[in-house]
């Protein structure tokens, strides 16, 4: 995980980008346009996706 940045799914935002807690970031979640917006490298689809514990990404 390059800088701690990956692809997560939260439960309020949806799909967005996040700084591991390690970072030590106040706002630690970001979502896709914000991310492409600021121009972030890598770019937001090279980021690798985590999907949180307990949770899949299988549709209903």
């Amino acid at each position: 995980m390059k800088r701690g940045l990956f692809r997560t799914i939260d439960t309020f935002l949806g799909e967005c980008a996040r700084v591991h807690e390690d970072a030590g970031d106040a706002f630690p979640y970001l979502r896709p346009d914000i991310y492409r917006m600021l121009g972030f490298q890598p770019a937001y689809e090279d980021l690798p996706l985590v999907t949180p514990q307990g949770q899949d990404l299988r549709p209903n």
